[in-house]
């Protein structure tokens, strides 16, 4: 009999301070709350700032597409802004034929570049290869061709300020 009421008093201790703890922590006050490892940050318009007042400088990236591509050529049209020269494209070829893509800056008329992705093949192209300085701002546009076959692909590039940020 004694096992009964001991079990039901801890019961109700348990219920008790459950009733207590989970209003306690719903309502407490966040900023009471301290973390003694220091190690939190906060942004402030393009950059952060460390607790110690060290300026971190944030990634600044951008997308300029992300496209599935069919048909005979296909044609992927994007822009860059000025300051996001840095480029990364990279090309997931499922066609079984060699993939070819030029890039071409419209504003100008220049060919930047033609490549080759194998069937079946990724690949990965950074603007640091060729162009250090970054491509120049204005519209672009790539051109995608299979060898007449049906193009298979897909394709998705970002640009940066910088290009560590790839």
């Amino acid at each position: 009999m004694k096992k009964k009421h001991l079990i039901a008093s801890a019961l109700s201790l348990g219920l008790l301070g459950g009733a207590i703890a989970v209003p306690s922590a719903i309502f407490a006050d966040s900023d009471a709350a301290t973390n003694s490892a220091n190690t939190s940050t906060y942004a402030t318009h393009d950059e952060v700032k460390t607790p110690g007042n060290h300026d971190i400088s944030l990634f600044r990236t951008k997308d300029l597409f992300n496209v599935n591509l069919d048909g005979k050529s296909p044609l992927t049209e994007f822009s860059i802004d000025p300051g996001y020269g840095h480029v990364k494209i990279r090309v997931r070829n499922n066609t079984k034929a060699t993939l070819t893509f030029t890039l071409k800056h419209v504003d100008s008329g220049k060919d930047y570049f033609t490549k080759y992705v194998g069937a079946g093949d990724t690949f990965n192209w950074y603007s640091t290869d060729g162009f250090s300085s970054g491509l120049r701002s204005g519209k672009y546009e790539i051109q995608w061709r299979a060898g007449g076959a049906y193009v298979d692909a897909s394709a998705w590039a970002i640009s940066a300020t910088n290009p560590d940020e790839l």
